[in-house]
């Protein structure tokens, strides 16, 4: 297979989240056709939604015992489907970088390993981690443990050496409709609210330096019926990026909100160090991944081709000689990985 072509195959199938089916498929009949061992893990839709087909983990192993490199990274992508296209130097469209280009390139990897007989290497694509991460949250019944587990993120090629927690909030605040030249009559919500995000996204929350400083983005907000009524109710959705533990972190978020707000955590990871092969150029990521989960069930390394900012974006793309250049990547570190059991720290 070459990687380009596969690359524009995969993206050419939508998979926005819970829509993954079709090209979990894909992935399924032609690893099983090659003579990959596959075996597979339904995950329920969120939200009540109702795809077409089913949505799979997906695990393509050469022999059956428990793997010894597992190259990974998430099916699902970010909304809108954008179809793909092309120029001489580059593939555009709605998960060239993120990550569908990535798999590709793990795939054409794990497959030349295969070629050389290395019966511990595996491939895993996982759904879901645009939104929650629940299909690397539910892996272990599919991959219960592995020696190294490589997960795939766009960091131009760079490895990560730390991550960026992430401590995600619904926020509500309760209010009573009344005619807004009366406000003694009712109580508007959006009052509540407003005040208390302008106040946590003024703060500079806890952080630790080789992190980076604790990030706030208020996602989504709704609240509110007519200009001239109070508003009975009002929500926002709150991703905080976390430079510090959850625990130093949301105390001063809940201080700082207030006790007239309900506040729903939906999701939490911690910020966390993971390795990097010897020699390897490294940094730390701000964004969140599949990693905090798939540690659980051995090391775990984020690398990949693309850019994060290209990512989630109307433009995003991936440079054709990085898709090339990240088949070497993962195969040499792969190898050296089954090859030698270390050569990371």
């Amino acid at each position: 297979m070459d990687v380009i072509e596969l690359t524009k195959e995969l993206v050419a199938i939508p998979s926005v989240t819970n829509d993954e089916g079709e090209v979990c498929r894909l992935v399924i009949d032609r690893l099983e056709a090659a003579g990959w061992l596959v075996t597979t893990q339904e995950i329920a839709p969120e939200d009540g939604a109702t795809p077409a087909l089913p949505r799979l983990n997906v695990l393509a192993r050469v022999a059956d015992r428990t793997p010894d490199v597992v190259l990974t990274t998430h099916l699902d992508t970010v909304p809108p489907f954008i179809p793909p296209t092309e120029d001489d130097a580059r593939i555009y469209g709605r998960g060239t970088c993120d990550a569908k280009g990535i798999f590709a390139a793990q795939w054409i990897a794990a497959e030349r390993l295969r070629a050389e007989g290395h019966e511990g290497i595996a491939l895993m694509g996982v759904v879901g981690e645009e939104t929650d991460s629940i299909g690397a949250k539910l892996i272990a019944p599919l991959l219960p443990a592995a020696k190294w587990i490589i997960d795939g993120e766009p960091t131009q090629m760079k490895f990560a050496s730390g991550a960026k927690g992430i401590l995600a909030l619904a926020v509500t605040a309760k209010g009573k409709a009344g005619h807004s030249a009366y406000p003694e009559v009712g109580h508007n919500a959006l009052h509540d609210l407003v005040p208390a995000l302008a106040r946590l996204i003024s703060a500079e929350l806890p952080f630790e330096e080789r992190y980076g400083q604790t990030t706030v983005n208020i996602g989504v907000m709704n609240g509110g019926v007519a200009p001239n009524v109070l508003a009975p109710a009002a929500s926002a959705r709150v991703m905080i990026r976390l430079g510090t533990t959850v625990e130093k972190v949301l105390p001063e978020v809940r201080s700082l909100l207030g006790d007239a707000l309900e506040v729903e955590i939906t999701s939490t990871s911690e910020p966390h160090p993971m390795p990097v092969p010897d020699g390897r150029d490294a940094d730390v990521v701000k964004f969140g991944s599949d990693v905090p989960y798939l540690m659980k069930l051995g090391k775990t390394m984020l690398v990949g081709p693309g850019s994060i900012h290209d990512a989630h974006t109307s433009h995003e793309k991936i440079e054709k000689q990085e898709l090339l250049d990240a088949v070497e990547l993962y195969a040499d570190v792969a190898r050296m990985l089954l090859t030698a059991e270390g050569g990371a720290a």
